[in-house]
Formats: C-alpha cells, structure tokens, sequence
C-alpha cells in the first residue's frame, strides 16, 4: 500500500468534504457543524463563523436589554461593548481566515505548521489593536477625554469627579486636623516606643489576602483560556490531531479498495479456473474424429498430448483458483504442453519455450492465457506456416529487478483480429493493477515481421 504525505493531492481535494464518521462525531445542529469538516478548511470556516454570530447576536441583545433597565448611563456600556464586540469578533476570525489561506497554499508540513502559528499570532496581534482603538475613540467620543479610566458598577461621569474631588478636599481637610492634634498630643504624652512603631509599620505592609491573589489567578486563567479558545489556539491543536486521525483513516480506505479488488480479481480467477475454454476441448476432439480414420498416428498423438496438458494444468486450476502466486516453472510446462498439443492439431505450427529464470512467483494462468490468445487470434486466421515463442528472463528496470514473459507469434496481427480486447487479456489488466498497482503491466506490440508481442512486467519474486 502506499502511503499517503500530509499535503497529498487526496488531502487537499478532502478539505471541503466531511469528515469521515472515524475522524469526527457527526453533528447536524447548526452551532457544533463545523466540527463535521476539516480544521481550517473552507467549509469549517463558514460554518463556524456563522455559529459565532448566530451567539454573539442574541447575546448583544440580551445584555443590552439588561444595560437599558439597569443602567442610568448607557455611554458606559456602549463604551465597553462596542470594543470588547469588535476586539472577540476580530480575534475569532480574522487569524482563522489566515490559516485557510495558509491551507489552501498547500505548503510543506513544517512550512505550513510555521505559517500557521504565526497566522494566528497575527490575528491576534491585530485584534488586539482593534479593541485598544476602538475602545480609545469610543471613549474619546462619550467623555472627550481617550484616557479616561471606566470602571463598571461605578460612573465615570464629570459630576463623579467634582464628587471625588470634593472628597479628596474634605480628606485633606481632616488629615490637616488630625496631623494638628496628633501634633499636640504628642507634645504632651510620652514617647511612643519602639516596638509598638514597627508593629504599626508591619501592619500598613501586610500583603494581599492569600483569596484576592487566588481569584485574581483563576480570573487569569479563565480569561487566558477564553482567548485561546476565541483565538483558535485549540483549532490549532485540533488540526494536527485530526489530520493525523484523517490520514489514517484515509490509508484504511485505500487498504480496504485494495483488497477488495484483490478479492474480485481471485473471484474472477476461480471462474476462469472452472471454466474450459470451449473452442479448445471442441476443436481438438473434432480434430480427434476427423484423424482417427485417416491418420491414426496424428489421432494417437493428439489425444497423448491432451493427457499431458491436463495432467500439466489440472492440479494449477485446483490449487491455485485460490491462490495468490503460482509458480513460474509449472506455466512454462503448462504452456510447452499446450503448444505442443497444438501442434499436433495443426501440423504447420512450430514452437519454442525458453527460460533463464529457473523459477519464480508469477499469478496464476497469466502465462497459458497469453498463449491461448495467440493461438486463437494469431495462428489460427493464418494460412501458412506459423511460429510461436515463449520467453522469460529477468531484467532490471529503473532500478528494480523484474520478470519479462514475452509471447510472440508471426500470425495475422492486429489487422486481421480482435486481438487485445478478449475476457482473458483484460482479467489480467485488473489481476496485475490489483496485485502489483503500477509496479506491473501488460503490454501488446505489433512485430516488425507480421504478427504480435505479448509482454508482462512484473516484480521479481522467489
């Protein structure tokens, strides 16, 4: 099987179609959608932006409503929501948008990996702009004044400040008088000691309640969290995790096509095995019949020879309809056989079967079929003489070591048959592409001389 890369052609073609039911829980509700396509394609974008809206827009609603019954001034709320709205929005979409570019760019692994954090730390980057300028202006534009601070449960409002300066006048205004009688109560009481000054100091630098400093962490926290989770830190993690449950579930698939098509082709195989090719067993007992009363020798011969082809093919067809491999000395006897008893029904052929591979793994009937064909398509339409040679040898191409079996005839030829377009021919197309993918082939090519070359290339086995 061959394996499939993170940025093959499958993949990006995968990227806009739902994910399989082993890589993802399918999900028919519009607000999970998303999650039935792939991290940072396409259709995950628009399904999750528009989950993100279809929140967003009732929640607006919502606390606005809430603003308007319980707020005396709704410039303060308006002066928080607006930015916060466009800052979450910004930072939902926008490095998102980036990263499908970035996917649909196709780049290498590591390349893309690069490309896609610093994506997302640019949409964040950039929606962060988007909140600090748009809460400045919105600011700028209720209270004149871009620096003001707004705090929420108090108001910030001009009357707040004259309020608050009053209060600091009145605070100093006390101080002044406590300073004073401080003042002359000490002229008149005894010194304070030591020890009860430090014990004053130690209380004014006594750190913050060990419950503020965990809520104040927590609320990091959670707040850190929202924004990864808003910014698509999580997606990012997600993206890697579900492409490599998607290549592996994408290399089961293309396991499972595999070996269903080798089983069609051995089911194919185990029909061909059951099967005898009429013409063959009529044409050589008619052949029988018509030789017996004028040539009884031939008659004898012929009928010698079909018991040495059967006892040659019939143990292959019971051993190996089921099998994978057979092997390659037992086809080269198989085929002498047949030839030879071919012979003997028509005078006028001549043959040769050579071999400089002693034996090796080779599928089942392949051989016997090539010839079978050359003797139907090839020698029998020609009148004359007629040759046909088997050969098989071992040859290296780019770089691998392969078995070339090559059956040649001098008959009529392309012109004068059908050839290359039989049952037999084409069951050992499927039977190689299933077994050996590219690795194989079965090529037909018109000789020089008149006549045809079958040739199959395939992997050298012992």
């Amino acid at each position: 099987m061959t394996s499939i890369s993170p940025n093959t052609d499958t993949e990006r073609r995968l990227q806009d179609q739902p994910l399989p039911s082993e890589v993802s829980l399918q999900s028919d509700t519009w607000l999970t959608r998303a999650r039935n396509y792939p991290v940072f394609s396409r259709t995950w974008y628009r399904y999750r932006s528009l989950a993100w809206f279809g929140v967003l827009a009732p929640a607006l609603v919502v606390i606005t409503g809430i603003a308007l019954v319980l707020s005396s001034d709704m410039r303060k709320f308006l002066t928080v929501a607006i930015p916060t709205t466009l800052g979450f929005t910004t930072l939902h979409l926008l490095g998102t948008a980036g990263a499908v570019w970035v996917r649909q760019k196709a780049y290498a692994e590591t390349k893309e990996a690069i490309l896609l954090i610093c994506t997302l730390l640019l949409g964040a980057a950039v929606s962060y702009g988007m909140f600090d300028g748009t809460r400045y202006l919105a600011k700028y534009i209720s209270y004149g004044d871009g620096n003001i601070i707004i705090s929420i449960g108090t108001s910030s409002g001009p009357a707040n400040k004259a309020k608050h300066a009053g209060n600091k006048l009145n605070s100093a205004s006390a101080s002044a008088s406590a300073s004073a009688s401080a003042s002359a109560s000490a002229s008149s009481s005894p010194a304070v000691s030591l020890d009860s000054k430090a014990e004053v100091e130690d209380k004014e630098e006594d750190p913050a309640d060990a419950g503020v400093m965990v809520g104040k962490f927590v609320s990091f926290v959670l707040m850190a969290s929202v924004l990864i989770y808003v910014g698509g830190g999580i997606d990012f993690w997600l993206f890697f995790r579900q492409r490599k449950r998607l290549l592996e579930a994408l290399q089961l698939q293309e396991l499972q096509l595999e070996q269903s098509a080798r089983r069609e082709a051995e089911l194919r195989l185990s029909v061909l095995v059951a099967q005898v090719e009429p013409h063959f067993l009529f044409n050589t007992l008619a052949g029988v019949r018509s030789a017996i009363l004028t040539e009884p020798a031939r008659a004898t011969a012929i009928v010698d020879h079909l018991v040495d082809y059967l006892r040659a093919t019939i143990p292959q067809m019971r051993s190996d309809g089921s099998s994978e491999q057979a092997r390659l000395a037992q086809q080269l006897e198989a085929a002498r056989a047949y030839l030879a008893l071919m012979q003997a029904r028509i005078p006028r052929l001549s043959f040769s079967v050579e071999s400089d591979v002693s034996d090796a793994a080779l599928p089942p009937l392949m051989l016997i079929s090539l010839v079978e064909n050359a003797i139907k398509h090839g020698i029998e339409p020609k009148i004359g003489p007629a040759h046909i040679a088997v050969t098989a040898r071992s040859i290296v191409q780019q770089g691998e070591a392969m078995l070339e079996l090559v059956v040649a005839d001098d008959g009529v030829g392309f012109g004068g048959s059908t050839s290359g377009s039989g049952i037999g021919l084409a069951n050992i197309h499927e039977r190689l592409s299933a077994m050996y993918s590219k690795r194989a082939e079965l090529v037909l090519k018109a000789r020089p001389d008149g006549g045809v070359a079958a040739i199959i290339r395939l992997p050298l086995t012992q």
